[in-house]
């Protein structure tokens, strides 16, 4: 019972780290469009979020709470870059409508 706790927890940490990772990301990406040098120093200071993450469940559970917590990641990061996919598309329709109607209103 103790290691199903420690395991909830640790996929917990995983998903937490993703989410802090993941939202970083995406501010970083929005601020920092022109400049990749910024973009990569910012990159640099996210990445331990996800190592030390994977630290903690080395600590507590051995290789397998590594596992665990990577796991919760990636969870994490597949239901963001889904979520964010579906905007993006959703955004691009709504940027070719209104081209559209711009290429109509020219032609008439």
């Amino acid at each position: 019972m103790e290691k199903i706790l420690i395991y909830g927890f640790l996929f917990i940490l995983g998903l937490l780290a993703g989410f802090f990772y993941f939202t970083n990301l995406w501010k970083s990406v929005n601020q920092h469009k022109e400049n990749k040098s910024k973009l990569i120093f910012s990159s640099f200071l996210r990445f331990p979020i996800p190592i030390i993450a994977a630290i903690i469940g080395g600590f507590l559970a051995g290789v397998v709470g590594i596992i665990i917590v990577i796991f919760g990641f990636s969870v994490f990061q597949i239901f963001y870059l889904v979520k964010k996919g579906s905007q993006l598309k959703k955004d691009l329709e709504e940027y070719a409508k209104t081209l559209e109607e711009e290429n109509k209103e020219k032609d008439n």
